[in-house]
């Protein structure tokens, strides 16, 4: 790895290696994404409370995502860790601009969890993570006679996810109601239920955190890396299910990004197969 413990806790570092890129303390201000609108959220209402999943497909332009995907590349290109993409401004403005998908399942003060990944999955090469729930509470409880949304994660490719590259599958909430009995292993998932997600670009996929999900294997007939995030969030009017949360237009200090980022490769080492980061190997 060509960092050493210095450089990453270094924001200068960051900085300089990414310039049209920016670290700030300032309140984020975007535009919310005009594609995205009541005749969406109707579409997408419907598969999130029947399976547990919504699907919008390329929100955002190619000029939105080229900034991202580039300082991601040169991630990839010095083997650095692709989450500390997350000390970037323009990482969280990107989930910002879908406050009203998050607000429409959430409620208007939804809150993010210190909770997020970044993904650079090589052609032939990688895979994404294998299935697992993010949490294994429920994600939905009901409130005087309603259901009411406690969590969900989203996630997002910058570039097309396909079935070759990897893309997302899940296993639909609607079919496993009918089991005799939930899933409690992966290996319990019938093949014959798996729903692939393909994806373009710019898109958004979303899940409530009790469904069952995973990446792809990159097969060797892929011809382009598979680059997502993902960033999970709760509705603020519940208690929280992880501290501290965070303010969709107040993310973190640039030094508390640096603290959260090595907060996640502890806590998905297991998941992710990761090294020690502090490696000069």
């Amino acid at each position: 790895m060509e960092i050493i413990q210095d450089q990453f806790q270094d924001l200068a570092f960051w900085r300089a290696l990414n310039p049209d890129l920016s670290i700030s303390k300032n309140k984020l201000r975007c535009d919310p994404l005009s594609s995205i609108d009541d005749r969406l959220l109707s579409n997408v209402s419907d598969t999130l409370w029947q399976d547990g999943y919504l699907n919008c497909q390329a929100l955002y332009t190619e000029q939105e995502l080229l900034p991202i995907r580039t300082a991601m590349e040169l991630f990839h290109q010095r083997q650095i860790p692709q989450a500390f993409i997350y000390l970037y401004d323009e990482t969280w403005t990107l989930f910002l601009r879908a406050r009203a998908l998050l607000s429409n399942f959430l409620g208007d003060n939804y809150r993010i969890l210190p909770h997020f990944w970044a993904w650079y999955i090589e052609p032939g090469k990688g895979k994404g993570w294998p299935p697992h729930r993010d949490s294994a509470d429920r994600s939905v409880i009901a409130l005087y006679g309603q259901e009411m949304l406690v969590s969900l994660s989203l996630w997002l490719p910058l570039t097309e996810a396909t079935p070759e590259n990897g893309c997302m599958s899940v296993l639909p909430l609607s079919y496993e109601r009918q089991y005799d009995t939930p899933i409690s292993a992966p290996s319990q998932i019938p093949l014959q239920d798996v729903l692939c997600l393909p994806a373009k670009a710019g898109s958004i996929l979303g899940w409530r955190q009790d469904l069952f999900h995973w990446g792809g294997r990159s097969h060797a007939s892929a011809t382009k890396p598979r680059l997502s995030l993902s960033l999970e969030f709760q509705n603020a009017a519940l208690d929280p299910l992880c501290e501290p949360l965070f303010d969709p237009e107040h993310p973190p200090t640039p030094e508390d990004r640096l603290h959260l980022i090595l907060q996640q490769f502890e806590k998905y080492k297991h998941i992710a197969g990761l090294s020690d980061i502090t490696s000069t190997d």
